[in-house]
């Protein structure tokens, strides 16, 4: 549709299916197809509006954080991560870890522990003994973020989250000596 409506010059149904593609899928790849057809000159207000749009959403999508952070809206990116942080899965590590990752270049790392520790959950939780190297890499990241976090807002503190993972994986032996070893 996209080459019938450029090549018919309808720049009204060209941007209302562009229109359409960013609002479902937030991407600075979408945004940048609707700036080239509506003028980059709007970029801002887009994002403004876009911004405000994805914030009253209550459903977390990490393409949505993915675009707050992409566009520089990184308060925006944190709050949205931090009011919907019981809906990370962590079986979603692809962009989970990028998110964690940005949050934490960003010192955001109150955001960033949460995602670490919903990366963890699942792979204990699943019991992968493969992918332990990365629950003990991601464990490890907990503790080094765990000192630097001052305000747990209404999230557990580190040591309780530890001592309850402990509690609830303590029998994975192998994951356990391989953290403190």
């Amino acid at each position: 549709m996209l080459e019938i409506y450029q090549k018919q010059g309808d720049t009204e149904k060209l941007t209302e299916l562009l229109y359409r593609k960013f609002r479902s899928c937030h991407s600075t790849d979408t945004l940048q197809a609707l700036l080239d057809v509506i003028g980059h000159d709007k970029r801002d207000k887009i994002i403004a509006d876009e911004a405000a749009l994805i914030m009253k959403s209550t459903t977390l999508r990490e393409s949505d954080a993915e675009f707050l952070i992409g566009v520089g809206k990184i308060d925006e990116a944190e709050g949205y991560l931090l009011k919907r942080a019981d809906q990370l899965n962590g079986d979603h590590y692809g962009s989970l870890l990028f998110l964690a990752q940005a949050m934490e270049s960003e010192n955001r790392n109150l955001a960033a522990a949460l995602i670490y520790r919903s990366l963890l959950l699942s792979i204990l939780e699943r019991g992968y003994a493969k992918a332990y190297p990365y629950g003990i890499r991601y464990l490890k990241r907990l503790d080094t973020l765990a000192a630097t976090i001052t305000d747990w807002k209404y999230f557990h503190h580190h040591e309780a989250f530890k001592d309850r993972i402990y509690q609830d994986h303590g029998r994975k032996r192998s994951f356990w000596s391989k953290y403190e070893g």
